[in-house]
C-alpha cells in the first residue's frame, strides 16, 4: 500500500490550507493509500495523525524566533543560537516520526512557501534530501507577497528554501499568477491546481441547522451576514462592518455580521474596538463551528457549511489571498458574495463569475438583489454551473492524477 504523509504547520483546522489538504487526503484515501498527517496542530487527532507542537508557527518559541529573524535590529548571533536550539529539537522529534511512517511521497503544505517556522523548513528539506523521498510542495502563498517578510536576518535561507528545489520535488501553486511569479523570480516550474469544492452536496437549510440562527440570537427578520474568515487585518473585516451598518440603515431592518474564525496576528485590540464602536452588531464566534458536524472541539454541533446554508449574504472584502475559499464556498451554497479586489480574484472572474463589488453603489445593489429573489437566483445558478464545471472534485482528481504521473512513486492500489 502506498503511504502518503501530509506535513504542515497545522492540519484539520478551520483555515484554508487545512481545508484544501483534506480534499487531497480524501482523494488519496479513495485511491487506497495509507495517509498520515504530521503537523504542529491537528484537532481531533486520529491514529495516523502525528502532532509535534514545535511545528506549529503559533508555538511561543517559534513565534519568538520568527519575530527576531525578521527584525533587522536583532543581534544575529543570539538569533542563530535560538535557531540552532529549535532546529535540533525539531529534528529530534520530526525525523524519527517520518522514518517510522516511511512515506512513499510527502505532500508539504506551505512549509516551503512562508517562513513562519524557519528551523522546521530546514529540517524537513534535509530529511527529504537525505531520505530521497518523492515530494510535492503545495504553495498557497509566497513570502514575497507579504510585506512583513521583506527584511530578514537570513536572506540566504529565504533564497535556498522558499521554495526548496530538490530533484524529486514537484511544485504546485493554487493560482496561475503565483505560478508565473514563482518561475519569474526563481526559475522553479510549477503546476497550477486550483482549490476545488464538492458541488454534488451543497449544504441546504434542514432540520439539523434550523436552529443555528436562534442559537446565535439572530431573529428571522434580522439579515445575517457571514464572514467565514479569521479576524486578521488583511481580511477586510472593517470594510464588512461598515457595509453591514450602511445596509441596515438603507433597508430599515436589523443586520448582524458573524465572524467565524479566531483573532490572530495581534489584531485583537483593533478588532475589539471596531466591534464595540459598530452600529451593527458583530458576533465573533471562533471555534463555535466545526469543520464537520458534531466536531468534538467545536462549541456547537454545527459546521461552517451550516452557517453558509442559513446566512443571507457572505462578506469577503479581503486585501490579499492565495485563492480565497469563501469565494467558491459562496458559489457552492448559492449565496450573494461581497468582494473587494485582490489580485487572484481577477483570475477567478475570468471564468465568468459575477460577484457584488465593494464600491460606492454596493449597498444599493445589495438591497435591490435581495428585494428581487429571482435576480439573485439567476446570478447564483449561473455562478454554480461555472463552478461545477471548473472547480469540482472530479476536476481535482483529474489534475492530481496528471501531477502524480510525473512523481516517481510506487503504483497505487
Amino acid at each position: 500500500m502506498t503511504k502518503v504523509a501530509f506535513v504542515s504547520f497545522r492540519l484539520k483546522a478551520l483555515d484554508g490550507v487545512s481545508a484544501e489538504a483534506e480534499k487531497w487526503i480524501n482523494v488519496f484515501e479513495q485511491w487506497g493509500c495509507e495517509v498520515h498527517r504530521v503537523a504542529g496542530q491537528i484537532p481531533d487527532a486520529a491514529e495516523n495523525d502525528h502532532v509535534i507542537s514545535e511545528l506549529n508557527y503559533l508555538d511561543p518559541q517559534v513565534e519568538s524566533l520568527t519575530e527576531m529573524a525578521f527584525d533587522p535590529g536583532q543581534d544575529r548571533e543570539i538569533v542563530e543560537r535560538e535557531f540552532a536550539r529549535l532546529e535540533e529539537e525539531i529534528e529530534r522529534r520530526l525525523v524519527p516520526e517520518l522514518n517510522d511512517i516511511a512515506p512513499d511521497v510527502v505532500v508539504v503544505e506551505n512549509v516551503f512557501s512562508l517562513p513562519l517556522n524557519l528551523p522546521f523548513t530546514v529540517v524537513l528539506c534535509r530529511y527529504l534530501e537525505d531520505a530521497d523521498v518523492a515530494s510535492i510542495a503545495v504553495h498557497h502563498d509566497f513570502f514575497w507577497q507579504d510585506p512583513k517578510f521583506r527584511k530578514c536576518l537570513f536572506e540566504e535561507m529565504l533564497a535556498s528554501h522558499f521554495p526548496a528545489s530538490l530533484p524529486r520535488m514537484r511544485h504546485v501553486t493554487i493560482n496561475n499568477r503565483s505560478r508565473e511569479e514563482l518561475f519569474r523570480r526563481t526559475g522553479v516550474a510549477a503546476t497550477c491546481i486550483h482549490n476545488c469544492f464538492d458541488f454534488d452536496l451543497p449544504r441546504e437549510p434542514d432540520d439539523f441547522n434550523k436552529n443555528l440562527r436562534a442559537d446565535l440570537g439572530i431573529s428571522e427578520e434580522t439579515v445575517m451576514f457571514l464572514q467565514p474568515t479569521r479576524a486578521i487585518e488583511r481580511k477586510g473585516i472593517g470594510l464588512s462592518i461598515r457595509f453591514v451598518e450602511d445596509f441596515a440603515a438603507a433597508i430599515g431592518r436589523p443586520a448582524r455580521l458573524v465572524v467565524t474564525g479566531p483573532c490572530e496576528q495581534g489584531y485583537e485590540g483593533k478588532f475589539g474596538r471596531m466591534c464595540r464602536n459598530s452600529k451593527a452588531e458583530v458576533l465573533h464566534v471562533p471555534n463555535w463551528l466545526g469543520s464537520y458536524r458534531n466536531h468534538p472541539s467545536a462549541g456547537s454541533p454545527y459546521d461552517v457549511r451550516d452557517a453558509y446554508a442559513v446566512s443571507d449574504m457572505v462578506t469577503f472584502p479581503s486585501y490579499r489571498e492565495g485563492f480565497g475559499n469563501p469565494v467558491l464556498e459562496s458559489v457552492v451554497h448559492r449565496k450573494l458574495l461581497l468582494v473587494a479586489d485582490y489580485p487572484v480574484l481577477e483570475e477567478l472572474r475570468e471564468f465568468g463569475f459575477q460577484f457584488l463589488q465593494l464600491d460606492d453603489r454596493a449597498v444599493e445593489r445589495a438591497v435591490k438583489i435581495m428585494e428581487y429573489p429571482t435576480l439573485m437566483e439567476e446570478m447564483a445558478d449561473r455562478n454554480f454551473e461555472i463552478g461545477r464545471k471548473n472547480f469540482s472534485m472530479d476536476k481535482l482528481r483529474e489534475e492530481m492524477t496528471e501531477l502524480l504521473s510525473s512523481v516517481a512513486m510506487p503504483a497505487m492500489d
